[in-house]
């Protein structure tokens, strides 16, 4: 919960360690960084999908804390994965459809609406879709993280 409600803060607050920019003119704090909107990255992701990712800070391959956004367009479907480490999300905007299990079940399927926090649990797989909307979703964790496919 630390590791996300830091991040959370981080992003509220505009800091960002990655971004190399400071928060403002006047801030005494060497440290402080800003990452407006508009120096966000954002990069598909390679499973064909059309979701999008952008790292606001840290690098979730290496031992460290990132905070991670994803765009998933209307009607796309996750099958079964896991991750090796707990990873914090947070939906922004838009509703998606999350379940837990091996195969992708749209009966275990639940209502992830905006402003809600979700937790995969490390090695638990699960499964996701958005429906006529779209989600953007807020990711945090502490890595190295990865993908793994349950189902194939």
């Amino acid at each position: 919960m630390r590791a996300f409600l830091v991040g959370i803060v981080l992003v509220a607050s505009g800091i960002s360690p990655s971004s190399g920019q400071r928060s403002s003119k006047t801030d005494p704090s060497p440290g402080a960084m800003t990452l407006s909107p508009d120096n966000v990255k954002w990069e598909k992701m390679p499973d064909g999908t059309g979701r999008e990712t952008a790292t606001l800070f840290g690098d979730r391959y290496k031992h460290d804390m990132f905070g991670l956004l994803v765009r998933w367009p209307p009607h796309t479907r996750a099958k079964a994965h896991s991750h090796p480490i707990l990873r914090y999300v947070m939906v922004l905007s838009g509703t998606l459809y999350m379940g837990y299990g091996d195969r992708f079940d749209a009966a275990r399927l639940e209502k992830r609406s905006p402003n809600t926090l979700v937790t995969e649990p490390s090695g638990v797989a699960h499964f996701a879709e958005t429906r006529e909307e779209g989600a953007t979703l807020y990711f945090v964790g502490i890595g190295p993280d990865r993908t793994d496919p349950v189902e194939n």
